[in-house]
Parts: C-alpha cells; sequence; structure tokens
C-alpha cells in the first residue's frame, strides 16, 4: 500500500495538528502517513492527537512518525 508523505516542518502545536488532520482526511482506511516534524513538542502532540481521533501510531522517532488511518 502506498504510503503518503507530509513535511510539517517547523510547525506548532495548533498548525501542526490542523495540517495533521488535513493530511489524514486524504487517505483511504487503512493507508498510512509518513510525517516529518521538526518542532519540539511534536513528539507530545502527534501521539496525543492520534490517541484522541483513534489513528495508531506506527512508528514515533522523532523527527519521523507513521500514522495509520
Amino acid at each position: 500500500m502506498e504510503m503518503k508523505h507530509w513535511n510539517a516542518g517547523d510547525a506548532v502545536c495548533g498548525s501542526l495538528i490542523v495540517g495533521l488532520k488535513r493530511q489524514v482526511e486524504t487517505l483511504g482506511k487503512g493507508q498510512r502517513l509518513h510525517v516529518t516534524a521538526k518542532s519540539e513538542g511534536a513528539f507530545v502532540d502527534i501521539p496525543a492527537w492520534c490517541r484522541v481521533t483513534g489513528h495508531e501510531l506506527v512508528e514515533a522517532n522523532h523527527p519521523k512518525y507513521v500514522l495509520r488511518k
């Protein structure tokens, strides 16, 4: 299955989460999103967003993350 990539750069908190939501909305069920997020809070924000929204955090190795819708 093809993996989509998104470079969030230095986006922080609100803009990171809004961008992440928009990217995940373009995925089909079971598809993966590879995210590069350099902000210091990403290692907390991305896993928390996944828990709240029910998406699977497959890999978290800051600044690289892989999510499954």
